[in-house]
């Protein structure tokens, strides 16, 4: 985990460093946006340690999506910045108008998300709410950092004589104008007919997607090394070789009675189940303890006085040297738990050393466990028949955490989910005022979303499923989602008079790299051999892909198809 987390961490900062440079073609600029994301994400661990103050398997990897995502505000700031410099306007002026006129969008852009990141702290499960919260700030962190040390240091470049950057034409943000506005211009109606059937067809998904959604076996999201020949691997060939399931649930009742009054009634329920039961053994230490001590020792001392001499000299050898062992009177005494072997006490002891306590129940081995409704019921058998001894006994174990993960992802996953989506549309009601701003921008996010849930369905045919890695890409893709519809839309209420065409071809390229970023923060945990990692960022590069599409896409071919051709904005925006 360690080490995929510091790779990927450093092929984010390699790569997003590259991309800056190729769109933006100005050095010290770039220099100075790759600090601020720096120093953000600094300040979001730092401001974390007071908060949360450790990080878990979900938020280890936030640094690398701090780092992709929290760089957008910046990428906006500096791409207005370059463009009112490239037209002559000298650094004081151009650093002004680029504050005035994206504050509002990225302020949205950044609330958005980070409200959808503190969505999840109304989830119990404790991985999701830390990861909300710590992303949460890092937005803050994020935008903070974008208008407050970038204009600095942008400032201080230009003081020094480090900014170096030539007057051109006015052509756009960059200094290069967004070419896919050519294939929008050129076919409208087509991309507006396989956008609005992708509607439809994911409508189809997903009034047929089921259950089968969520990932109930933890073992799909090990280590590729762990699988291959690490503990995955062994694992494996030790429940073949002894042909049972070597770590069983755990059942902590507070009293030795309410362990052995638990332990007969999960027996008797097996045995009611009878077949279908999932309940394969269950074992406390007194299993291991023989019942009746003194009567069986009375037995045996009585067929020892009826062994004469005689009779044992008629035995061969080896039968009277076992009959010795047997009828040794100094053996004749009862045992308890104590006596036992370390090697059961072990199975049974707790670590203050108290023994008698834990309940052991052993699953099956059959694959069926894992299936969602089938893992559920088992755990719930287990927690109805402790709660009928002792309400509230603690369970443990793989299956339970699991159990609780997918009952987490199902019961918190919508809501967390609706109130990222509500928290985004109140957020761009209002800061912007404006019906047709508000409503470009969420319908964008909207057809994005729309398009996101179809993919996964689409790809849960093929194995991809919702695990409690990958789970947190769904609220966020709304505060995420949303970034790019407001930018493009805020700018064309801005120049309407220009055409949306115009506005793609100039904000575009900038609107694009800033998904770019993001998805290069995503795409880096593909290196992770965690397969919990890998499928996190494949879910979050599904729904950039769609978001940014549908905001720089669709929606403006979308525009200009209802648009009537006289009031067609020509390819060549003015100046």
């Amino acid at each position: 985990l360690v080490e995929d987390l510091a790779l990927s961490t450093l092929v984010v900062i390699l790569l997003v460093g590259v991309a800056l440079l190729v769109f933006f073609r100005s050095v010290m600029p770039t220099l100075g946006l790759i600090i601020s994301v720096l120093a953000s994400t600094l300040w979001t661990f730092g401001t974390s340690y007071f908060l949360v103050g450790y990080l878990n398997a979900n938020s280890a990897f936030l640094g690398s999506i701090v780092l992709g995502n929290g760089i957008n505000f910046g990428i906006i700031y500096l791409a207005r910045y370059l463009e009112e410099r490239r037209q002559g306007n000298a650094h004081f002026k151009a650093n002004r108008i680029s504050k005035v006129k994206t504050w509002k969008a990225t302020l949205t852009a950044a609330l958005a998300a980070g409200l959808s990141y503190g969505s999840l702290s109304l989830t119990h499960f404790r991985g999701f709410s830390q990861f909300g919260m710590i992303g949460l700030v890092g937005m803050a962190m994020s935008w903070l950092s974008a208008y407050t040390l970038f204009p600095a240091l942008l400032t201080a470049f230009d003081h020094w004589g480090w900014m170096i950057i030539k007057r051109k034409p006015s052509k756009g943000t960059s200094g290069r104008r967004f070419e896919v506005s050519k294939v929008i211009s050129s076919f409208p109606k087509s991309i507006s007919l396989i956008s609005v059937s992708g509607i439809v067809f994911c409508f189809f998904l997903l009034s047929h997607a089921n259950r089968d959604l969520l990932e109930t076996n933890l073992e799909h999201l090990r280590s590729k090394k762990s699988v291959i020949n690490g503990a995955g691997y062994y694992t494996q060939i030790l429940n073949e070789i002894f042909q049972r399931f070597l770590t069983p649930m755990v059942i902590l009742p507070k009293t030795h009675e309410h362990a052995l009054q638990i332990a007969d009634k999960l027996k008797e329920l097996k045995a009611k189940q009878g077949k279908d039961s999932f309940i394969v053994s269950v074992q406390t230490i007194e299993d291991f303890i023989p019942q009746h001590q003194p009567e069986k020792i009375r037995i045996l001392n009585q067929i020892r006085s009826q062994l004469r001499p005689s009779i044992l000299a008629q035995l061969s050898e080896e039968d009277r040297k076992n009959a010795d062992l047997l009828f040794n009177p100094e053996l004749y005494h009862p045992f308890g738990t104590q006596d036992l072997p370390p090697l059961i006490q072990n199975k049974f002891m707790e670590k203050d050393g108290s023994l008698g306590k834990l309940v052991l129940v052993e699953p099956p081995l059959s694959k069926d466990i894992w299936k969602g409704e089938n893992l559920s019921r088992f755990i719930e058998d287990l927690r109805s028949t402790a709660d009928l001894v002792e309400p509230g006994a603690a369970i443990a174990g793989g299956m339970a955490i699991t159990a609780d993960l997918v009952t987490s992802i199902s019961e918190d996953g919508p809501k967390a989910t609706l109130m990222a989506f509500l928290a985004v549309i109140v957020l761009v009601i209002v800061l912007f005022l404006n019906p047709k701003t508000i409503f470009l921008a969420l319908l964008a996010l909207i057809m994005g979303v729309v398009w996101f849930a179809g993919g996964v369905v689409l790809l849960s045919g093929h194995g991809f499923k919702i695990n409690f890695l990958n789970f947190v890409a769904l609220p966020i893709t709304f505060g995420i989602g949303v970034d790019y519809g407001v930018n493009v839309f805020q700018r064309y209420q801005q120049k309407r008079s220009r055409g949306i065409l115009c506005i793609i071809r100039e904000t575009g390229g900038a609107v694009c790299l800033s998904s770019i970023t993001t998805i290069i923060g995503y795409s880096s945990l593909l290196m992770a051999s965690n397969q919990g990692f890998v499928s996190f960022g494949l879910l979050a590069i599904l729904g950039e892909v769609t978001c940014v599409t549908a905001a720089v896409v669709a929606l403006p071919a979308i525009l200009i198809s209802l648009t009537p051709k006289k009031k067609t904005v020509v390819i060549d925006c003015p100046a």
